[in-house]
C-alpha cells in the first residue's frame, strides 16, 4: 500500500492543488498528518485511476464504525 506521501508525489503536488481547488499548505497538512481528508476520496481516487496507482480508503481519515454495536436497545 502506497503511503499518503507517495500518493501526493505520484500525482505531484501541484496537479493535486489544481484538481482539489486547495492550497499547498492543504496538501502538506494531509502528508503531515498522514492521511486526506475524506471529502478528497472521489478526486485522489481519479486521478490515481488515470495513473494505474492503488487508491486505499485507508489513506482518508473516515471515521471508523465500531465492530460491536453500542447499548442496543
Amino acid at each position: 500500500m502506497m503511503t499518503v506521501s507517495e500518493i501526493c508525489k505520484a500525482i505531484g503536488r501541484k496537479e493535486m492543488e489544481r484538481a482539489l481547488d486547495v492550497s499547498k499548505a492543504a496538501i502538506s497538512n494531509a502528508v503531515s498528518n498522514g492521511a486526506f481528508p475524506p471529502s478528497w476520496f472521489d478526486v485522489i481516487e481519479a486521478e490515481c485511476a488515470k495513473r494505474g496507482i492503488s487508491c486505499d480508503r485507508n489513506l482518508f481519515a473516515f471515521k471508523r464504525g465500531s465492530d460491536s454495536p453500542k447499548d442496543a436497545a
